[in-house]
């Protein structure tokens, strides 16, 4: 087979042309510390990568979703650990006031006059806003308040609904957002009984036409009224804890996964300093040989020996 000068200088050329690609991908790989910058790099890996990054801004969202709704959840409880404050002192000094025998009727009076105030500051609590200005209370009507004094109708109304937001925290799983504080507070539905009926209470205590015996029996009952609102609360702050314990797992449980796929993107992307020099070393060696052996083929030549 005959062997052209031509043929030696084309295999030379395309030689160094493949080993000089080489090295400007090692350069490459070592000047930005990947060792895949483009996809042809490494076509699976990169497929891989996609994957990953994809799945890294879902946990970032969840995060972000599990950190807005535990402060939401926060708040929420601590406005009902304020109800229930209020609900034991309530209960308090109802049980004062029942002992009527020893309190005249400017007693009873006074204390008609803090039930209303205590009456207020539960209805406060219900009307309790986020920093947004958003109602906490009153389902997915968050720009409605909660409870009104209807003056039409005489008592206190509901005027949110029962419905409830959820925010997503993981895939496939959504935790509610929202709390139904208004039925602690009501016999059936929304009727808001025993607000309705601790105005009504305050009202005859604090008229001095009456005496006890005219509002002993509503006494009674507000105080089993208000003992059921405080069992209600409570049970409020079991559920509160529940999505609040459930919430703090997803978000240990996001920060594992993302901790893992960090470190496979490291090892999939990150370039491999010393692996990726030597071979650096290696093709630039080549190339000088390459270069060499050209250099002296190039210079044979059949009139040389003769």
């Amino acid at each position: 087979m005959r062997i052209s000068s031509l043929y030696n200088s084309d295999a030379m050329m395309a030689q160094l042309g493949a080993n000089g690609t080489r090295i400007s991908k090692l350069m490459e790989q070592m000047a930005t510390q990947k060792r895949i910058n483009v996809p042809s790099d490494d076509p699976v890996a990169a497929t891989r990568l996609v994957q990953l990054n994809r799945e890294q801004s879902a946990i970032k969202q969840y995060q972000s979703n599990i950190t807005g709704l535990s402060g939401a959840l926060s708040s929420q409880e601590a406005h009902i650990t304020a109800m229930s404050n209020q609900l034991l002192a309530l209960n308090d000094k109802l049980l004062s006031a029942a002992n009527g025998g020893v309190h005249s009727g400017q007693d009873m009076s006074g204390y008609g006059a803090e039930l209303s105030s205590m009456l207020d500051s539960l209805v406060a609590s219900i009307n309790a806003q986020n920093e947004s200005g958003g109602y906490l209370f009153s389902g997915t009507k968050t720009d409605t308040k909660p409870v009104i004094w209807d003056e039409a109708q005489g008592k206190y109304v509901y005027q949110g609904n029962n419905g409830t937001r959820e925010t997503t925290v993981a895939n496939g799983i959504n935790i509610t957002e929202n709390t139904n504080v208004v039925a602690a507070f009501s016999g059936s539905g929304d009727d808001l009984e025993m607000l309705n009926k601790l105005k009504a209470l305050s009202d005859k205590m604090q008229d001095p036409a009456l005496s006890i015996t005219d509002y002993e029996d509503s006494l009674n009952e507000m105080l089993a009224l208000s003992g059921q609102s405080r069992d209600n609360v409570a049970a409020l702050f079991t559920d509160l804890g529940g999505r609040q314990n459930r919430l703090t797992m997803l978000g240990d449980a996001h920060t594992d996964v993302s901790m893992a796929n960090d470190q496979v993107v490291r090892d999939l992307s990150d370039t491999d300093w010393a692996t990726t020099s030597i071979n650096l070393q290696l093709y630039t060696n080549s190339v000088q040989i390459t270069n060499k052996a050209y250099s002296m083929i190039s210079q044979l030549s059949l009139f040389s020996m003769l």
